[in-house]
């Protein structure tokens, strides 16, 4: 028997509420990929970008290509994330009801929340090395994926306390043609 999907062991019946693309794509237990064009940005100033650069974040650009695997590895997804020639790797796994992604040394625990074709990814949880952040000093982190026919708009913006915007990224990804004719 197959183990329901990472994303399907977190919304059970709501992710049926996702529009097609998207729902095929969080509920699968196979390795996936998707690919589309995004734009990049990070917030201005050397502070900012110093951040950025060493949290590995992608560099700023438009019509940047985009590339995602997704590989099931037991009970967790490793995500590797490809913006031109720069890798951004993260695992997901599930924690109660939250959607735990690691990144380095961050731990963001999200709630998922199905929304009319789309997913929100609300932050309620965030680590760094493993020590819990206070909600005052924590990242803020929106994410939103809104499906289509043929793919799903992605919409990120992160966030640090004091900081302000460390990096926002926006774009179009869709399933390979041979995916996106598979129910």
């Amino acid at each position: 028997m197959v183990e329901p999907s990472l994303y399907r062991r977190i919304l059970g019946d709501q992710l049926d509420q996702l529009a097609p693309a998207l729902r095929r794509f969080h509920d699968s237990s196979v390795t996936r990929q998707a690919s589309g064009t995004f734009e990049v940005i990070r917030g201005a100033g050397r502070w900012r970008g110093w951040l950025a650069t060493l949290m590995r974040l992608p560099p700023a650009g438009l019509e940047v290509p985009v590339t995602l695997e997704v590989a099931v590895t037991g009970n967790q997804e490793r995500w590797v994330r490809c913006f031109g020639t720069h890798l951004m790797p993260t695992w997901q796994w599930q924690s109660g009801e939250l959607l735990i992604e690691k990144g380095g040394p961050l731990r963001l625990g999200f709630e998922l929340l199905p929304e009319q074709d789309g997913l929100r990814y609300r932050l309620r949880r965030t680590w760094f090395c493993l020590v819990p952040l206070p909600s005052f000093l924590a990242p803020r982190l929106e994410a939103i994926e809104l499906g289509r026919d043929d793919g799903w708009d992605v919409t990120v913006q992160f966030t640090l306390p004091v900081i302000g915007l460390l990096i926002q990224y926006q774009g179009f990804l869709r399933l390979p043609a041979s995916a996106a004719l598979t129910a």
